[in-house]
């Protein structure tokens, strides 16, 4: 069982945090707080996480500013490592070698050995549900038992901080159920302070409020998800309705005050909608189209991906 940091103060402190690598910037005057609990780091690709979480291993020095975590400093630090887990993003597990042989080397490296390591293996393998999988060949592991047996080493010391690195990327809709449901019982029934990134904003949403959005190696947002979304709301976003009698919806989406701009696609049979608040134009569109006595065969936005929303966001 881990420490309790129930009402103990930030656990990750980033100031003017600046990393770079020759010409290429990781982080650049990057600041964030982590607080105890569950924090969501959203961003694509490139936008600084993964040299933000090297940071907080202490696998690299930054070049300026200052990091602390659990008020230490990572780099040089090996003290502080045993308080930390990392459950990466790549594929880690030895294809030829058993899930608890794989545990076995990851509890050596921590200086575990003997009866104490092969409860601890019994342990995690239980909490992950991968118990009935510990002398399974990992090559033949799933996607998802995988994640799982990445999550049980990075758990196998019993780390106040665990940092998981894309858990969901690649697994299908029941196993990132399963894989959420985790983190959270990791967080409120084991007192781990859990750190997750993603890419994708709503997966987050699923786990926790509190999120902080990276862009090109800076801190865009940060804090609760309902003040986030209300940043991204104010964002225009760009909808594409296809079907018959788009003429008469667009005269009747060009009375909203929500309603930026509306134009034809093609042959008159789509419309591009770009629209200020977003909730207010998905709640009233049924009644639109029922008004105007179109039929719909197809929307999706333009927005889908976050690089719209992170570039306005920066911009603001």
């Amino acid at each position: 069982m881990t420490a309790s940091t129930k009402g103990a103060g930030p656990v990750i402190v980033a100031e003017s945090l600046g990393k770079w690598y020759g010409e290429v910037i990781g982080l650049n005057n990057f600041n964030l707080e982590i607080k105890p609990g569950i924090t969501g780091v959203v961003g694509p690709n490139g936008s600084g996480k993964s040299t933000f979480f090297k940071l907080v291993l202490g696998l690299i020095k930054p070049n300026t500013g200052t990091i602390s975590v659990f008020g230490q400093t990572p780099w040089g630090n090996p003290g502080l490592h045993s308080k930390i887990g990392f459950c990466p993003d790549y594929e880690s597990l030895p294809r030829d070698s058993t899930g608890r042989e794989f545990l076995s080397l990851v509890g050596h490296l921590h200086a575990m050995e003997g009866a104490a390591l092969s409860k601890r293996i019994e342990e995690v393998a239980t909490l992950v549900e991968m118990r009935h999988a510990l002398d399974r060949k990992t090559g033949g592991y799933s996607k998802g038992m995988k994640q799982r047996m990445k999550i049980a080493g990075a758990l196998i010391h019993d780390p106040q901080l665990l940092i998981l690195d894309e858990p969901l990327s690649g697994t299908d809709p029941i196993v990132r159920k399963e894989l959420i449901d985790l983190t959270k019982r990791l967080n409120k029934e084991h007192d781990h302070v859990v750190v997750v990134s993603s890419h994708v904003l709503f997966e987050i949403e699923r786990l926790t409020h509190d999120v902080a959005l990276m862009y090109k190696g800076r801190t865009v947002a940060s804090g609760d998800i309902s003040d986030i979304r209300a940043l991204i709301d104010k964002h225009p976003h760009n909808i594409v309705i296809e079907g018959d009698g788009m003429p008469s919806l667009a005269k009747a989406l060009l009375e909203e005050e929500y309603t930026v701009s509306v134009a034809f696609n093609g042959d008159r049979d789509g419309i591009t909608v770009q629209v200020s608040r977003p909730d207010d134009f998905f709640s009233g569109l049924p009644g639109l189209i029922g008004e105007a006595g179109c039929s719909v065969t197809s929307m999706y936005s333009l927005d889908d991906n976050l690089e719209a929303i992170f570039k306005y966001l920066v911009g603001r």
